[in-house]
């Protein structure tokens, strides 16, 4: 099943790969330094050299594995109920104001773009899609059932 992105995200993940190369591209250039000083076993620049590149190549892999992708276009995201590219304003029973949820995936999560992001694969996002303004949903949280309103639902610019 093909992951959705946005369009803007999938830019943003290009640029972001690039950045991942040119990182392990420098890491790989510390480690050959960090080789040439001698024994491997007792040489610190060397053991966090080859850290730093795992982290880099896990970090590309991670981004990598969701794909196949499929974009959407701002365009075909529409707001007469929640589903994917939403900003959405919810507010939990027993709050005094809503707050503001981003209904996106999971590359937007990783690459972080927008603040409060739920993916449409976890139960608060699935929960809340198809819903309309003033419509509830209800979650269970830590055993008990929490309800939450829709007080709002616009495109993500």
């Amino acid at each position: 099943m093909a992951t959705l992105i946005l369009r803007e995200t999938y830019r943003a993940l290009e640029e972001k790969m690039k950045s991942i190369d040119k990182l392990k591209r420098e890491s790989s250039l510390k480690i050959r330094e960090a080789a040439s000083h001698g024994d491997l076993k007792e040489n610190y620049e060397y053991k966090a050299a080859k850290e730093e590149q795992s982290m880099i190549v896990y970090k590309k892999q991670l981004l990598q594995s969701h794909a196949p992708f499929r974009f959407i276009e701002s365009k075909h995201i529409d707001t007469d109920d929640v589903g994917f590219g939403n900003k959405v304003m919810i507010q939990e029973e027993g709050r005094d104001k809503p707050e503001e949820y981003y209904l996106l995936g999971p590359i937007e999560f990783e690459l972080d773009l927008y603040p409060t992001i739920v993916t449409y694969h976890s139960p608060f996002g699935q929960a809340m899609i198809g819903k309309k303004i003033d419509e509830y949903f209800t979650l269970d949280i830590e055993g008990k059932d929490t309800k939450f309103t829709v007080k709002a639902i616009e495109k993500i610019s």
